[in-house]
């Protein structure tokens, strides 16, 4: 699709992963307009094509403002927060009320960005592709891959109320990332988990063997890219997931950059699955989906950046 002074909406412009998607529809000649809770120097943000815009999604006056005279719509915002009525206030009833402001304004596409936390990891499967259960509320999860116990059941329900609105006409297309790489002030597993790790405060279950799939954040900007340009994508929902590594791995490499950071804590492992196996062979055949960044170049670039932090 060509994007070359299409009007599109970002929401969570502030963030990583939203920040990365304006920067790129900008670098494509969009004109984006990005959401955020409070205007200001976000990194990502700094084209002339970007305008920032305050405002809270979840207000459905602020959504439908958002919304208007936008062509494409990419939801990137999201709250991990530590309880549930608030988490589904944002991720679900906001969602619902967003997606609802994109439909009456005429979007053209929804771009709806979710995670693999939504899967029900306890359900007894070891394969989790698209159409694997999702999480519910009122369900008790003993784990959960994300930094929040309620993230993913908001996300599951976000999802599901999206899905509501794509069967009155949205037309959305769904992404569940894996742990994404990439370097940002409010990146997770680049710059939030290592501070944890040099801190000793990230334990490894059992062996370490648990699996963390992984994506990058320039291999997220790509799929999205690759779905604009394909009508099959709309009501679709992909896997983002390059490969996979080991936990005791990841937190060792991470380690490494920290001379004398404490070792990183072992706790029991029990026979409940932490994460399981989220292919993503639909993404690659249907879009012809193939990574531009590995796995390699994500920890490079984040164990440059601490470099400079520790140096400092």
């Amino acid at each position: 699709m060509k994007l070359q002074g299409v009007p599109v909406l970002v929401t969570g412009g502030s963030g990583f992963v939203g920040g990365r998607i304006a920067a790129w529809l900008a670098a494509q000649g969009a004109d984006v307009r990005a959401l955020v809770r409070r205007a200001g120097p976000h990194p990502g943000l700094e084209s002339p094509r970007i305008t920032q815009v305050e405002g809270d999604f979840i207000a459905a006056a602020t959504a439908q403002r958002a919304c208007a005279g936008r062509e494409l719509v990419f939801h990137a915002a999201a709250t991990v927060g530590q309880d549930l009525a608030e988490a589904l206030r944002v991720n679900a009833t906001g969602t619902a009320g967003l997606a609802a402001a994109a439909r009456a304004a005429g979007c053209r596409r929804f771009i709806h960005i979710s995670t693999l936390s939504v899967y029900d990891f306890q359900s007894g499967r070891t394969e989790f592709a698209e159409d694997a259960p999702l999480r519910e509320v009122g369900k008790t999860y003993p784990h959960s891959p994300a930094a929040s116990p309620h993230y993913g059941t908001a996300k599951a329900e976000a999802e599901r109320v999206l899905q509501v609105e794509m069967a009155r006409g949205l037309p959305a297309t769904i992404f569940r990332l894996g742990a994404v790489l990439g370097v940002h002030p409010t990146s997770s597993w680049a710059v939030k988990v290592p501070a944890k790790v040099r801190a000793g405060q990230v334990a490894i279950r059992g062996d370490g063997s648990d699996l963390m799939p992984w994506t990058h954040v320039d291999n997220v900007t790509h799929a999205i890219g690759l779905a604009l340009d394909r009508p099959a994508a709309i009501g679709r929902t992909y896997n983002v997931v390059d490969g996979e590594v080991a936990w005791r791995d990841f937190i060792g490499e991470m380690r490494s950059w920290f001379p004398g950071a404490p070792p990183a804590p072992v706790v029991p492992a029990d026979t409940v699955a932490f994460i399981g196996h989220c292919p993503s062979e639909r993404l690659k055949t249907e879009l012809g989906y193939a990574p531009v960044r590995t796995y390699a170049e994500g920890m490079a670039e984040a164990a440059a950046w601490w470099k400079t932090q520790v140096a400092n």
